[in-house]
């Protein structure tokens, strides 16, 4: 299993406060957590989404790229996507989000996918390769998808 690179494990440093602080609105507004998406920008920025109800769902991964490109402008990319589902749920990104991802994604934009605990999991076991090369289609990875459960 490959490790995080330096950047990976500074962007997981940096969404840690941001989580436990919507974790604790959560707690305090009496909403189940599911805490959304956490994007990466190339600007260095970090942007949080969470899925809600309108005309559809829109989930975590649109809101927070969505709020990137309102920030940074039409042409912004985001080099991480950070993924987190419930307590012991893994979210792992629909069709309409891939679609995001590699629409506003780099070309080796990392996926991490988690539950609420960070630990880490082999890509593989979550997305086998033939699968893999199907889902992301059009996008070149120069590494591996790495998820949390």
């Amino acid at each position: 299993m490959n490790e995080l690179t330096e950047e990976e494990k500074e962007f997981i440093e940096r969404v840690k406060p941001m989580l436990k602080k919507f974790l604790e609105l959560c707690e305090k507004e009496g909403i189940e957590p599911g805490a959304g998406s956490y994007i990466l920008s190339e600007k260095g920025n970090i942007y949080h989404g969470v899925p809600f109800k309108a005309a559809r769902s829109i989930h975590g991964e649109e809101n927070a790229i969505g709020t990137m490109v309102t920030e940074e402008g039409i042409n912004s990319k985001f080099k991480i996507i950070l993924i987190i589902g419930g307590p012991e749920e893994i979210i792992l990104p629909c069709g309409i989000c891939r679609e995001a991802i590699s629409r506003y994604g780099t070309e080796d934009v990392t996926i991490l996918c988690a539950d609420l605990s960070l630990s880490k999991i082999k890509s593989w076991e979550v997305y086998p390769s033939g699968l893999y090369d199907a889902i992301f289609i059009n996008m070149e990875y120069n590494k591996p998808i790495y998820f949390f459960s």
